[in-house]
């Protein structure tokens, strides 16, 4: 099996004290009750709110969605005021409500309920808060809740890893996951929990954003080699994502790295030609065929491929070493003698191959004698 163990490092989202504390009773993975309290009726000015158990062919939209938020929340609270703990359908309504409407202080008022009656509630109800947070955009408060919760299943650690890396946490989600797999294989922790296809589809999705191919390479050979889960269309897309993504960067960089050299090949060539000109080197402008300026021609002359080979050689290389360029079209006269003037202030050996012959450049002189 893979060994994920090594990544995992101690996570924690409680170092900043958020919401005050408010658990009363432990949070155990039950089955809601059901409440004898058949309605609940509570007066706010002129108007009176009905809480009733759903009915399945009940087509009313219970805490009223339509209304206004706080007026709901009043009257979750005057509930816990009367030890009434609210449905869990009625407090999921209530967090999508308060997701919609954007409004952290009102996630707050839900989570201090719920922890209220935390033993009323089974797990499903913290996910969804775990999940409220982090639509509200604060993952902080999200793992908060997490650490918070005695009994955990999937889903949970699901909402959480996906929660971090949609929210720009994504090495969180990645050592989060790490402890996932380190949980499943400690046989002392008592838990049964091992990753799902959305676990593996999480995780990857925090790989792709981060750029990290190896790990992600990792996971998505695990998905089949230790869990026996079969990649999705949506796997493979995540991976290809990953891989192309991380391709695209390689390239880009290899781009750099290459113009970065040409850029110093050309400013290499320019002081080689200061060098050789006080070394008696002079521009022969005959070998320049085209109708400019003197000075234009010497421009030409400078930078002809077998120049700038020879530059970029000796930034590549250490002192001494002998250069060979192979060019496909007879040697000018005028490169020539730049090269044979370069051959000795240089102290190095350039061996060039034209289409007609090798010319081996060293202390000045040319091996073909200057006939070629």
């Amino acid at each position: 099996m893979v060994q994920f163990s090594a990544m995992a490092r101690s996570i924690s989202f409680s170092s900043h004290p958020i919401l005050k504390p408010f658990i009363t009773h432990p949070i155990e993975n039950i089955i809601f009750t059901t409440f004898q309290k058949k309605k609940f009726p509570l007066k706010f000015s002129h108007q009176e709110i009905h809480l009733q158990e759903p009915k399945p062919s009940s087509n009313s939209k219970p805490f009223g969605r339509e209304s206004n938020i706080n007026l709901a929340l009043e009257t979750l609270e005057a509930m816990g005021r009367n030890e009434t703990p609210a449905e869990p359908i009625r407090v999921s309504e209530l967090m999508q409500f308060t997701v919609d409407s954007k409004s952290l202080p009102a996630g707050d008022r839900i989570y201090e309920y719920v922890m209220r009656f935390s033993s009323s509630y089974d797990v499903s109800v913290f996910n969804e808060l775990i999940d409220m947070y982090f639509k509200l955009g604060d993952y902080r408060r999200a793992g908060r809740v997490f650490e918070q919760m005695v009994c955990k299943n999937i889903d949970s650690w699901n909402t959480m890893i996906k929660g971090l890396s949609e929210n720009g946490q994504e090495n969180e989600a990645i050592q989060l996951f790490a402890k996932l797999v380190k949980e499943g294989n400690n046989n002392t922790t008592n838990s049964n929990i091992s990753p799902n296809e959305e676990t593996f589809l999480s995780v990857l999705k925090a790989c792709e954003h981060l750029g990290d191919s190896e790990k992600g390479k990792s996971y998505f050979e695990s998905m089949s080699k230790d869990y026996g889960i079969t990649p999705s269309l949506d796997h493979y897309t995540s991976y290809v994502n990953l891989q192309r993504k991380t391709n695209r960067r390689v390239v880009s960089e290899k781009d750099r790295a290459k113009n970065s050299d040409k850029s110093l090949a050309y400013e290499k060539l320019r002081c080689l030609s200061d060098e050789a000109k006080k070394a008696g080197y002079v521009a022969d402008t005959r070998y320049v065929l085209h109708d400019i300026d003197e000075e234009a021609k010497e421009r030409a002359l400078m930078y002809h491929s077998e120049r700038l080979a020879i530059a970029y050689g000796l930034i590549r290389t250490t002192p001494g070493t002998t250069l060979r360029i192979i060019k496909n079209l007879r040697i000018c006269g005028d490169c020539h003698n730049f090269i044979k003037i370069l051959s000795k202030f240089e102290e190095r050996e350039f061996i060039v191959r034209d289409n007609k012959r090798f010319h081996h450049f060293k202390d000045g002189i040319c091996s073909c004698r200057d006939f070629w």
